[in-house]
This record gives structure tokens, C-alpha cells and sequence, in this order.
């Protein structure tokens, strides 16, 4: 494997073979005002490589902290809130798309922030989020089920740009060198976001009710704008300050067909995710129709994108080279898998350990360290070594044990095990996401890390909305056919038999309320369908590892202006 460092991978060698000239003409495309942005003659020299002065930007950067805290909060806020509104609201029936609007505009929506910021200009486009996000929030307010869902629609939208633009933004104003570092601790926050959002929701219910929990965000995010509009700068030949010219001169740059069809096309796909085997069946008209249209829509975009006069929304061009493709396909592979483990290991605890949820919860914890720990420790790994790639080996070394352990989960294993069975994995996954996020910056020039890193939020997105679809559709295949298999020859009484299968497939807890008699035919069923989508999760991680393998090592550069 090829692990040559490219000494300067921005600069442009006119000289070399017609097999990379393609290549660099990619790389070296004009760009308006920044068309040599790696050429930054700002003042990052005195302010130690970095684009801000220490203070200045200690302030921006925990702001960023914060946007993506507030993000990862917002989707997860309702969790412990879902039955609470619905029955406030009188609308039951609707209750799945609270969650269901935010994560659907967020994921959409994530990947065409780069290229609109290279346009518009980050700053703008950021504080534009945080509006979005606030306003979000405060119809969610609304004493209607209608407007909570379009309310968390555009709250998503608003949160799409915290999570994308954080990570974008942290590029200019960070040398690769230290760049990991400081994703390490975006990530953290991130996972707080995530860990602390259903129990801040709830607390906030007990005492104020459901409403303040999305009012009380307002506040915040305007606060968050504010100290953005005022310390967020960006050096003179930044790709962060946008493209120069007027309003309707940047706007005339948008690939409006491509983020069109590129923004549909993921809602589509999305919502058949969301949907299928749950509201719709996978061989329903409607889930196939969904799958169909798509495809169609992924398709045109991708013609589109290739003809289009403009910059692409997203340079799908971008991977042709080895490394961008192989960091991708490490990214949405992993997420698969990870996404997958994450929802059945505690379906395991219930279903065949009969665990409630605050024993699940308790064993849940070590793996929120270990993201931390996993992110920021690659972070300082490669601020120390100025490499990652042979971090990336021992990532996959570590991601494969983990989920082999993960894969020998039984009911007799020690409680040790249990609370660190998912440890090794969150390292790992963590660890790559921060890798590959490097590996993806550093093998373009700094006028392309927008678009790279919208690539990248693209393959997470789709990876772990796919893996959470196909996961489900593995286990709920599995459970059929094993409990077909099984309960009829326990049940004698044909009614009775297909009463406890249709109560088992709809209930994972269904095991220890069901007749004593078949409760642990019950468990080995669970068993067997959780260990075949456990399986799922085992293999593709291991396609992930192996695409990992494909990543080339480039700079990391100590100061922004990568000439250095």
C-alpha cells in the first residue's frame, strides 16, 4: 500500500502525466476571489499558524462547541417527550414525525452547506442557521401538531448548517496539524448533545412542560449569532469570507438543479427509511415507489452535476481521487455498521436478557467516554505525528475486535463485559470519523474543504439512516421466520400460536409477559434475529476497514497557509 506523504498537495504540477492532468485541472479550477486561497497572506504568522488571535479565538471556537451541542440536543430532545405532546396535542397518530421532520431536514439538507458557504460566505450563511434553528424552535411552540412538525422541519434545517459549517469553519481557522484536535472536541460535544438530550427534555417537562423545551433553545441560538456576528473572521484570501460581487452575482453561481435534485433525492430516500417496515411494508407500492424515485433522482443529479456549467453543489468529480473515495466509502460503511449496533444491542438487553431501560441506559454510558476519548486521542495523535495512516490501521485492527466481541454477546456474560461491550467500537468509530475527516481536507487544496467535507456529512447521513433501514429489515425477517418456525411446534392451538407471533413482532419486550411456556423459545428467537443484524453490522464494518486501506497519507500542515 502506497503511503507516500505529498509534500504539498495544493500546489499544481503542470508537468505531470495526461492520466493526472485531469486530476489537477480538477484541483486548481478557478474560484473567483480565492482562486488561490492556499495563498492566504493574512496574519495566521503572529497568531501562531492559526487564523485568529488566541482570544478571539477562544470565543469563536467555543460558540462552534456550542452550535454543535445544541444540534445534537435538538435531535434528541423529544425522545422522552414524543407520547407527552402527542397526548397534549390530541394527535397520536402523528407522534413518529416529531422526531422524523428534524432528522429528516437535517440530513438532506447537510451536504449543500459547503458549497453555498463558498459562495455567501460562512459567517452569514452560519448566523442565517442559527435564525433557522431559533425560529425552528419557537414554532414548535405552537399548541398544533401541524406547526410542531413544521416547526422541528425547520429547526432541522437550521441545524444541518450548526453541524456542517462547525466542521467547515474549523478548517479555515485551524492548521491541519492541530485540526484534529479540535474535531475531537466537537465531536465530544456533539455526543453530550446527544447523551444529555432526552433527559433535558424530560426535566424540563417535569417542571415547566414540554414546550419550554424547545423555547428555552431560543434564547441560546440567538445568543450563539450574536458572538458569532462579532468574533467570527475570517484572514484576507479565505475561502470562509465567500466568492466576491453582489448578492444577485453570488446567486447566480447556485447550482440550483443540482442542490434541487440532490436535496429531494435524499428526502426520498430518507423518508422510505423512515418509513418502510414500520408505517408502510417493504413490498408496498409506496416503499418501492419511494426506493424507484430515488434512484431516479441520485441519477439525475449525478448527470446533472457532470454537465452543469456552474460548481458543482457537491464536486462529485472529487472521487476520482483515491483518497477522497476511500475515506468516503470508510465513512458511510462504518456509519452503517455502527448505527446498526447501536439499536440492537439494547434490544438484545430487552428482548432476551429482559433488562428495563435504566439497566440498558447504565451500560450505555462507557461507550459516550469512549467516543470522547477515541476522538480527541486521534486528535493528538496526529497534532503529535503529523500522520494518520497507520492510525487508520490500528482504528481497523480495533473496530474489527470490538465488533466480534459485540457479535459473542450472550445472556451468561459477565457485567463487566456488558458495560464495556460497546467501549472498543465507539473508540474505534470515533477515532475514524476524525481520521478520515483529515484525510479528506488534507488531500485537497483549502478551496475545496467545503466540498469534501459536505461529501463526507453526505456518506454519514445516508450511511446511518441505510443502516438503521436494512438492520430492521434483517431482524424482522429473521424473528418471522424463526418464530414460524418455532412457536407452531410448541403452541398447538393454531390461534393461540399466531397470536403470540404477531404480539412477539410487535413488542421486543413481549418475551416476559407472554405464557411461561414459550418465554424462552421467545428469547432464542430474539437472539437469533439480533445476531444475524449484529452480523450485518460485522460485515460491513469490515468492508470499511477494508476501504481504509485504500486512504493515502498527505501534509498535515502546521500554519493555514498550507504553502508552509
Amino acid at each position: 500500500m502506497s503511503r507516500d506523504i505529498d509534500k504539498n498537495p495544493t500546489l499544481v504540477d503542470f508537468k505531470k502525466t495526461n492520466v493526472e492532468s485531469e486530476e489537477v485541472c480538477l484541483l486548481s479550477e478557478p474560484s473567483s476571489a480565492y482562486d488561490a486561497a492556499d495563498n492566504v497572506n493574512g496574519n495566521e504568522d503572529q497568531n501562531g499558524g492559526y487564523a485568529l488571535p488566541r482570544h478571539k479565538l477562544r470565543i469563536v471556537v467555543s460558540s462552534l462547541y456550542i452550535c454543535a451541542y445544541l444540534a445534537a440536543l435538538d435531535a434528541t430532545v423529544v425522545s422522552t417527550l414524543l407520547s407527552v405532546i402527542a397526548s397534549d396535542l390530541n394527535s397520536f397518530g402523528n407522534m413518529s414525525w416529531i422526531a422524523t421532520a428534524y432528522l429528516l431536514s437535517c440530513s438532506a439538507l447537510q451536504p449543500i452547506h459547503g458549497r453555498l458557504s463558498d459562495i455567501f460566505g460562512r459567517k452569514i450563511l452560519l448566523i442565517g442557521c442559527a435564525v433557522f434553528f431559533a425560529l425552528g424552535c419557537l414554532i414548535c411552540m405552537a399548541h398544533s401538531m401541524t406547526f410542531v412538525v413544521i416547526g422541528r422541519f425547520i429547526a432541522g434545517i437550521g441545524g444541518s448548517g450548526l453541524t456542517t459549517l462547525t466542521t467547515i469553519i474549523l478548517s479555515d481557522l485551524i492548521p491541519l496539524r492541530d485540526r484534529g484536535v479540535y474535531q475531537g472536541y466537537t465531536n465530544s460535544f456533539y455526543g453530550l448533545g446527544v447523551a444529555t438530550g432526552g433527559i433535558f427534555g424530560g426535566v424540563i417537562n417535569d417542571y415547566f412542560g414540554w414546550r419550554y423545551a424547545f423555547g428555552l433553545q431560543v434564547p441560546l441560538a440567538c445568543i450563539l449569532g450574536v458572538s458569532l456576528y462579532f468574533n467570527l473572521q475570517f484572514p484576507k484570501g479565505s475561502p470562509g469570507l465567500g466568492s466576491p460581487g453582489h448578492f444577485k452575482e453570488k446567486l447566480a453561481k447556485v447550482d440550483f438543479l443540482g442542490s434541487t435534485l440532490l436535496v429531494s433525492g435524499l428526502l426520498v430516500l430518507l423518508t422510505a427509511a423512515s418509513i418502510g417496515g414500520k408505517e408502510v411494508a417493504y413490498s408496498s407500492k409506496p416503499f418501492i415507489g419511494l426506493c424507484l424515485a430515488s434512484v431516479f433522482l441520485f441519477g439525475t443529479f449525478v448527470w446533472a452535476e457532470s454537465h452543469t456549467p456552474l460548481q458543482p453543489i457537491i464536486p462529485i468529480s472529487l472521487l476520482r481521487r483515491r483518497t477522497i473515495l476511500a475515506s468516503s466509502m470508510t465513512n458511510w460503511f462504518y456509519t452503517m455498521g455502527v448505527f446498526t449496533y447501536l439499536f440492537y444491542v439494547p434490544i438484545y438487553y430487552i428482548s432476551v436478557m429482559d433488562y428495563n431501560t435504566t439497566k440498558i441506559g447504565m451500560r450505555l454510558i462507557p461507550n459516550f467516554f469512549g467516543t470522547s476519548l477515541g476522538s480527541v486521542g486521534a486528535g493528538i495523535y496526529m497534532k503529535r505525528t503529523g500522520r494518520y495512516y497507520n492510525l487508520i490501521i490500528v482504528i481497523g485492527v480495533l473496530a474489527i475486535v470490538g465488533n466480534l466481541n459485540i457479535l459473542s454477546i450472550n445472556p451468561t456474560i459477565s457485567n463487566l463485559r456488558q458495560f464495556t461491550l460497546l467501549l472498543p467500537c465507539g473508540l474505534a468509530y470515533s477515532g475514524i470519523l476524525t481520521a478520515t475527516l483529515m484525510s479528506l481536507i488534507a488531500a485537497v487544496p483549502a478551496s475545496h474543504q467545503a466540498g469534501t467535507t459536505s461529501i463526507s456529512y453526505t456518506f454519514r447521513a445516508t450511511g446511518s439512516t441505510l443502516g438503521v433501514s436494512i438492520s430492521s429489515a434483517i431482524f424482522q425477517y429473521s424473528l418471522r421466520s424463526m418464530l414460524n418456525s418455532k412457536i407452531p411446534s410448541i403452541v398447538n392451538d393454531q390461534v393461540m400460536s399466531d397470536y403470540i407471533i404477531k404480539h412477539a413482532l410487535q413488542s421486543t419486550s413481549y418475551a416476559s409477559k407472554a405464557p411461561e411456556y414459550v418465554q424462552v423459545a421467545l428469547r432464542c428467537c430474539y437472539e437469533y434475529a439480533v445476531k444475524k443484524t449484529l452480523l450485518f453490522s460485522f460485515i460491513c464494518v469490515v468492508i470499511g476497514v477494508f476501504a481504509s486501506l485504500f486512504i493515502q497519507e498527505h501534509e498535515l500542515h502546521t500554519s493555514i497557509n498550507r504553502n508552509k
